[in-house]
Parts: C-alpha cells; structure tokens; sequence
C-alpha cells in the first residue's frame, strides 16, 4: 500500500479513497499541473501475471478512448518501480451504490424523477461508448458516481451528473477474439443472460445491466437472486423477473414498461440502443406526476429527499474502546480501533496519569488504519510503588485517541481506566500477624514477670 507523500512519476499520493479486487484507488495530486487527480495501482500479487496485466491494460486503452461528461476521463497509463497504475479523473462524490445504501440506511428514498434522469444519463454514456466499440461489461450502482454540478445539463434537470467508471471489464469489439472463451466476468446479479450463458455480448448486455439497477432503485430489490455462477445461468434460463409492481405497488406503470423491456431476456426484445433507453427514461420522467411520486414513497414508508437539497453522509468516524478498563497492580491495556472512514487515518494515542503513580511502557503511540481497517494498540501499565502492608488503592488513567484527521461531531471523551494496587500483605493477613505478634509481646512479658518469683524459689 502506497503511503501519503510517496510520488509516482509526477503524482503525489494524498490519501487512499477505495480498493478493488484488481487494485487500490488514491487520491493523488499532479505536482506538474497541480490539480487533484485519482490513481488506480494495481494489487502487487496481481503485477506478476499477464492475463491480469493485460486486463488492466486493456482498461486503460478502453476508457481513455472514451470523452464524455459522464464518463470518468482517463489522463495517463504508466509502469514504475513495479507497478501498474492508470490516472483519472477525480470525482469527489459517491458512487450511486455507496449514495442509496447511506439512504436506506436513514430510511430515505430519491425523488423518482431524479433517479430516472440520472440512470438515462449513465445510458447516455454507454450508448456512446457502444458507438466507440466499447462494451462495459460490469454496469452496477457502484460504478456509476453522482457529481454535483453548478448548473443542470439539460433544462428542467436536477443539477447532479451520473458518470460511469471502471472499465475494468470492457471489451473492444474489434479485438473480441482475444476475449477468452468460457471467461464469465462481471458482477453476477447484473449481468445480462448471455452473459451469465457465455454468449455473444455487445451493447445491448450494458442495456439489460442498467435495467437491473433501475430495478433495484425502483424496488429495493434485485430482480433475479443470483450468487453463484451456476445460480445464474439457472435463473436466467428457467425463471421470470417478477414485475416491478409486484414488488412496489407504487412503481407508476410508465416506468415498469421501461424497466421490463430494458430486463427482456432475449436481446432483440430490449431496447436496441442506449440512446433509445435514455430517451425513454427521460419521457418517462416528465410523466410522473407528484400523485405518483407520492405514492411512490408512501409505498416504502420512506421519506423523499432530494440529491440536490440532501446529499447525506452520516458521519463515518473511527471508532475504538479499550479492554480491560481494570488491572490488578501491574498489565497490559488494549485499546481496539476500528476505520470506519473513506480515507487513510492516521491515530495517535497517548498516556494520562491524573494523580500519578502508574508506569507506561511509552507515553505516546502512532497506528495507521486503511479503510474499513481494525488495528490492536497496547499499552503496558504497571504501578510504581506497591506498598508493603494497608488497604487496596486504584490509580486513574485515562488514554487519549487523536485522529490526524478530524472527526465530525463533538470530540470524543478520553478512555478511562484504573490500576487496583493491592498491598503485598493483604490486609488481614496483617492484622492476623499484628494479633500474633501483640500476643507473642504479652507472652514474653508475662514471662519476664514471673522470672523474680522463680529466682527465690530456687534460693
């Protein structure tokens, strides 16, 4: 994993914002023309075998071919020191999968009309990738990115702008003899029945993918439940997509009819272009009316937000907790800390003792965490005098974790913690011996005092 700081060629890399099965996504800045830029390195273990070299090669002549408003750009290939990466476009927004689990999350749903008219803006940039020869072959929500934007595209539009990413799995057409045959790639529950059977691919399998999503935008499910290859080639020969409104009453049929051609099992069925889809979508948009829109929600028990207004991220922090919070004279502290944030965090740690008394191995530790990364910090706690004789006494700690990057929210309070410093001799153990000794003292007094009276005796 590349480290902030670190330079490849000329782009310095700031801090990682995802990571794939092909390869890790940074944040990186082009110190040549300094503008923010992406850098997709592919994995180390992957760098070694050329079928994955020329997978990511062939993505990176792909998607650089493509310039649309809605497809992420492609700015430089390069190989250095080892690696493999490709530079793009920076889009500082979620991707539409990341956007609508945040929603679900707060029980929200997207206005209809604005789903619709981002999903025809993702079939705007496939048909024109179609037209370039470019077949995407993994069309789902998390790669399509939501931008904001200062003014819609089109007049009557939300000011918001799907852009397609990561064509990772693209084919070009006219070296389709070099894709292996019997190779399935893709995302299971989005791909296309010929697809999933091995079967001839062109644009009209990206147009049966996006229908999937506009499935699951609609209903909140996917319309087939594959999770294993030969789950899919199963449902997509033997069973019936169930129609939208079966799933959500409130689906207005306008939108149903586009869904289910879109998702029409044979491809001549489907709609024969991405253009026409996106057509479509938007007409269907313009018919929904605010009755329906209602109904539309009211059907999920949701409430209706805007992408426009109400770009949610609940706040994603680190998290973390110690274990034990009580040690007896002397052990180890573990404080456990979890990355629940996008982006690399850097956590320092450090070691209070209020009223003394106590011993740190260190007083202040560093840990790195990747995203969705746990990390195990200890700390060794030991009390620096033990008294020999008396009662238990404890001794307060606390630990202070400080995120280099700040958290939203108000701080979080230091861990607390406490040291059960217990005498050598416990306490009844002492008066016991304090009884036997005071004992033993009357003992040899009384003894003394009877020495006279012996004298005499023997005299």
């Amino acid at each position: 994993m590349l480290q902030p700081g670190q330079q490849i060629e000329n782009y310095r890399i700031d801090e990682i914002i995802g990571e794939g099965g092909m390869g890790a996504i940074y944040r990186a800045t082009d110190v040549n023309l300094m503008r923010p830029v992406a850098v997709k390195v592919m994995h180390s273990n992957l760098v070694a075998d050329p079928s994955f070299q020329g997978r990511f090669l062939q993505e990176a002549r792909a998607a650089a071919r493509l310039d649309h408003p809605s497809i992420v750009r492609v700015y430089h290939f390069g190989r250095e020191s080892g690696l493999l990466y490709i530079v793009m476009e920076l889009v500082d927004g979620l991707s539409l999968g990341a956007y609508l689990r945040q929603l679900a999350r707060l029980n929200q749903v997207v206005r209809l009309e604005e789903t619709l008219t981002l999903v025809a803006q993702a079939a705007d940039a496939l048909g024109y990738a179609h037209r370039q020869g470019v077949v995407h072959r993994d069309v789902k929500p998390d790669n399509i990115l939501v931008k904001r934007l200062d003014q819609p595209d089109r007049p009557g539009e939300s000011p918001l702008r799907a852009m397609v990413t990561d064509f990772g799995l693209a084919k070009l057409v006219e070296v389709d003899n070099e894709t292996q045959a019997g190779l399935m790639m893709g995302t299971l529950p989005y791909m296309s029945p010929e697809q999933a059977l091995d079967g001839p691919v062109d644009g009209r399998s990206d147009i049966y993918s996006l229908g999937v999503v506009l499935y699951q935008l609609a209903t909140g499910k996917l319309p087939l439940d594959i999770r294993s290859p030969e789950r899919a080639v199963q449902a997509h020969q033997y069973e019936t997509i169930p129609s939208p409104r079966s799933i959500h009453s409130g689906v207005p049929p306008a939108v149903e009819t586009v869904i289910l051609r879109a998702l029409a099992r044979r491809p001549e069925n489907r709609y024969q272009s991405a253009e026409e889809l996106a057509a479509e979508l938007r007409r269907a948009a313009l018919t929904v009316t605010d009755q329906q829109a209602q109904a539309f929600a009211q059907d999920t028990g949701s409430l209706v937000v805007s992408m426009v207004t109400e770009f949610p991220t609940p706040a994603r922090r680190l998290e973390w907790d110690m274990r034990p919070r009580l040690l007896r004279d002397e052990g180890i502290c573990r404080v456990l800390l979890r990355n629940n944030t996008p982006i690399l965090q850097m956590v320092s740690l450090s070691a209070e003792t209020p009223r003394g008394g106590l011993y740190f191995d260190t007083a202040q530790k560093q840990v790195s965490l990747a995203p969705g990364q746990t990390g195990v910090v200890d700390f060794y706690v030991q009390a620096i005098k033990r008294p020999s004789t008396g009662r238990t006494v404890t001794r307060p700690f606390l630990i202070h974790v400080s995120p280099l990057t700040p958290q939203p929210g108000p701080a979080a309070p230091p861990l607390d913690g406490q040291v059960a410093i217990t005498p050598k001799l416990p306490l009844w153990l002492t008066l016991l011996l304090l009884i036997l000794l005071l004992s033993l003292c009357g003992l040899l007094a009384a003894v003394a005092n009877s020495l006279p009276s012996l004298s005499s005796l023997l005299s």
